[in-house]
């Protein structure tokens, strides 16, 4: 049946770039799964991803910090500046996880890591098959 989503479990693709290693799937790799999602961490100061201007999606987006202490993933172990507005007018500065959920159609980005003392997690989850950037 067409639309149905049988049970599957599957190896995850990582990436290995020169900022580090990077985690992506969308539908291709989820069994038909209809979202797709980044994961990696940031670890260094400065733009964090790849996103060095704004840009908008034609789907709704959720980008997830969370800290890299399994005891206390609740501190980022960093701050962080996401800037939304073409012309990046509003920024969110943040210390603690922090979901920042961008609806479709709002330009968003870049993300700074303004400080940083331990590595922490970037997550971005799209509801979309496939991103395009």
């Amino acid at each position: 049946m067409e639309g149905i989503i049988s049970p599957k479990a599957v190896t995850l693709p990582i990436h290995k770039t020169k900022g580090g290693q990077i985690m992506a799937a969308g539908a291709d790799i989820l069994n038909g799964f209809q979202c797709h999602f980044i994961y990696a961490y940031a670890y260094t100061t400065g733009i964090t991803g790849m996103s060095t201007k704004p840009h908008v999606h034609d789907y709704d987006e959720a980008i997830f910090f969370m800290g890299s202490d399994p005891q206390n993933f609740e501190d980022l172990g960093a701050t962080v500046e996401f800037s939304i507005g073409a012309n990046e007018e509003e920024k969110f500065t943040f210390d603690k996880a922090t979901a920042v959920v961008v609806p479709k159609g709002v330009p968003h980005c870049p993300m700074r890591t303004l400080k940083i003392e331990k590595p922490y997690l970037c997550m971005a989850v799209s509801l979309t098959a496939r991103r395009e950037d």
